[in-house]
């Protein structure tokens, strides 16, 4: 965003010291005799257009953001624990499915499948039926999941 400010300026400045300079004017074909200051508005007027097109259509891509995708709202993280610097667990929804995931920098694999969906609403910091919030639920569930993994993975 800075080069582009500093862009607009260097050729406003530029512009304006060729105004500034160019005291004779310059003959056309025709033999009429045109000055710079007479076409430096028509050009500071099309440059600024350019710059205001520029700037519109960056804010509108970072307003709507990408382009659709093909799973069209089907695929949605639910939620992201921070477990290193690099690593994640992820609980992502794909239709009807949700998955935990590891995500590292160099790879992505599934830790476990869920088999009956969390179901994730505002209510996240309300007990429960059993008195435990979300937060609390899904915590547990996730270390129930991931030590069935190690049992596992240990056989």
């Amino acid at each position: 965003m800075i080069g582009w400010l500093r862009s607009a300026v260097a050729a406003f400045l530029m512009a304006g010291s060729a105004w500034a300079l160019a005291d004779t004017p310059a003959p056309l074909s025709g033999g009429a005799l045109i000055k710079p200051s007479d076409y430096l508005g028509q050009i500071l007027v099309s440059l600024t257009l350019v710059l205001l097109i520029i700037f519109v259509g960056a804010w509108l891509l970072r307003r709507f953001g990408r382009f659709a995708s093909v799973a069209e709202g089907q695929l949605s993280v639910l939620g992201a624990l921070s477990v290193g610097q690099r690593e994640r667990i992820m609980l992502v929804q794909v239709g009807r499915e949700q998955l935990l995931i590891g995500v590292t920098s160099s790879r992505i694999s599934t830790l476990h499948r869920l088999e009956t969906p969390i179901n994730l609403d505002d209510t996240d910091t309300q007990p429960g039926p059993s008195g435990q919030t979300m937060a609390e639920s899904f915590a547990k569930r996730l270390q129930a999941a991931m030590t069935q993994r190690m049992t596992r993975e240990d056989r």
